[in-house]
């Protein structure tokens, strides 16, 4: 399905990633009006230890949560660049092409890119991103796991591609338990860069964190 629907959105007029009317790309006026209400308070920003941080700009839930389903489960590869420059835009930062530092992604595995085509953390970083993290081990699916396994799973996935420079940005589609974020941004850290920010387009809101035995989005 996920291939069939990437073919249409190239043979097709584009439509909205949430709900499907007809739009430029992304998002349709409609949809792109719920974004105010989602938007994090103080950009998500968590402190997830060992120098890492991160921040996110809207709340994984209503046209946000749709958009990125429908980016990473139904095809639609398009939308993702427009998603891209809305995350970068909320969170006021400059795009990788124009950004005085490095901006990478959290690399997916080989089988999810298989699965889906494209490696969307990419897709969202946008032209100008540098391939500065590689996956050296694939690990479970965070999904099968419980809270411990969720915050201990992604642990050791990541190496940096050789030294890594003092500052640097990574990008990722949703933050949940911070799992993830914290050990891409360690491996950098390991290879030499002093400040890491991890930056995701969607955090889940508090109740997906609780049900995954957090109480904060810096855990």
């Amino acid at each position: 399905m996920g291939l069939a629907r990437a073919v249409l959105d190239l043979l097709l007029p584009p439509t909205c990633a949430a709900c499907d009317a007809a739009t430029a790309g992304g998002l349709c006026a409609g949809c792109a009006e719920a974004l105010p209400d989602l938007a994090l308070p103080d950009h998500g920003f968590a402190d997830l230890g060992d120098g890492v941080t991160a921040a996110g700009a809207y709340a994984y839930d209503g046209v946000v949560r749709e958009a990125v389903l429908a980016v990473k489960l139904r095809g639609r590869h398009g939308a993702a660049g427009p998603l891209g420059r809305l995350l970068w835009f909320e969170l006021g930062l400059p795009p990788p092409a124009r950004a005085p530092w490095p901006v990478t992604w959290v690399p997916s595995t080989r089988a999810t890119r298989r699965r889906r085509g494209v490696e969307v953390p990419r897709r969202l970083a946008g032209p100008g991103a540098v391939a500065l993290l590689e996956r050296v081990r694939a690990g479970p699916d965070q999904t099968s796991l419980d809270a411990v396994g969720r915050r201990a799973g992604p642990r050791g996935a990541f190496a940096a591609r050789g030294q890594a420079p003092r500052r640097v940005v990574v990008v990722d589609d949703v933050r949940t338990t911070g799992a993830t974020a914290h050990a891409a941004g360690l491996a950098l850290r390991e290879a030499g860069a002093e400040r890491v920010l991890v930056v995701t387009l969607a955090v889940a809101p508090a109740p997906a964190r609780a049900a995954a035995g957090l109480s904060a989005p810096s855990s």
